[in-house]
């Protein structure tokens, strides 16, 4: 008897911790994300203990924005990534919108684009044009130039860099503004963007705007105010200078040299245009009247 006594104490030795396991088991919720059009979700987690916490990362495809977080159809989070505590089986839905460039009215003769093109938010760096060029590539430089190497064959004023065209403006079908986004947008002209630079017009104050350092610029005419991020440039396979300069290309053709285009180029303290090699790949925020 005093065998069997200790046979069952062992037995319940053994079961009772396996039966607090099963339930606390049985007990996790469960977790699952799917993505409305327009992008992909994931959790790190699909099943966590009551109370228990899952991060939800939403990913929106190239030209749409994220939106949200539903619950049966429900908005419970604007954040992504999202960290969600868990009481019941749930199900999260993460919705997009396709992206549509907006403006903002400075009370300069156009209104500026409230990001870049390729970007879907202010402080996104998007993507880098040469100029001329419509879509961004993987290597900037004259021998991957759409127009010519040594002899420039399209915006020439001068014989010594190629075929005399004259043509000192981008046309809209080389603009990489009105390819991408259509409509009435456009590349600035070097006067348009000068314009914006003019301290009578706009104050330019040095700032960190999401973790993103750039130039705020604020109208003097009636408040309003761009975010211009720091982008750098992008030469061969190389990105040059992000964070710390910004480079715009204009529309312009430089007076200077036909192998030149106009740009804004400013860093901390310092904002002025120049021109720069049309091969190089910048950045293009767009304007629209």
């Amino acid at each position: 008897m005093k065998h069997l006594k200790n046979y069952l104490s062992i037995i319940s030795m053994l079961v009772v911790p396996f039966a607090l396991m099963f339930t606390s088991c049985s007990n996790d919720k469960k977790v699952s994300v799917i993505s409305g059009e327009g992008g992909t979700a994931t959790a790190n987690k699909t099943q966590v203990a009551p109370n228990g916490q899952v991060t939800l990362t939403a990913t929106p495809n190239e030209g749409y924005n994220f939106v949200n977080w539903t619950v049966n159809g429900e908005e419970v989070s604007v954040e992504n990534p999202y960290t969600a505590t868990i009481t019941a089986n749930t199900e999260y839905v993460a919705n997009f919108a396709e992206f549509t460039p907006e403006y903002v009215d400075l009370g300069l003769s156009v209104k500026w684009a409230t990001c870049n093109v390729g970007a879907t938010s202010p402080e996104e760096y998007g993507d880098y044009f040469a100029w001329g060029e419509t879509q961004p590539k993987d290597y900037y430089d004259w021998d991957t130039y759409k127009y010519g190497s040594k002899i420039v064959t399209k915006y020439c004023t001068k014989s010594s860099a190629g075929t005399v065209d004259n043509k000192t403006t981008l046309e809209l079908s080389d603009d990489a503004a009105r390819v991408n986004w259509g409509g009435k947008w456009r590349m600035p002209t070097s006067a348009e963007q000068d314009e914006l630079r003019n301290t009578s017009n706009c104050t330019w104050t040095w700032t960190t705007q999401n973790g993103v350092k750039g130039y705020k610029v604020t109208s003097k005419k009636n408040g309003n105010s761009i975010f211009l991020p720091a982008t750098g440039y992008r030469g061969y396979d190389d990105l040059y200078n992000a964070g710390s300069f910004g480079n715009f290309w204009s529309s312009s053709l430089s007076t200077l040299s036909s192998y030149y285009a106009c740009n804004v180029n400013f860093s901390p303290g310092y904002v002025d245009w120049r021109y720069s090699y049309r091969c190089y790949g910048q950045s293009v925020r767009a304007v629209c009247p």
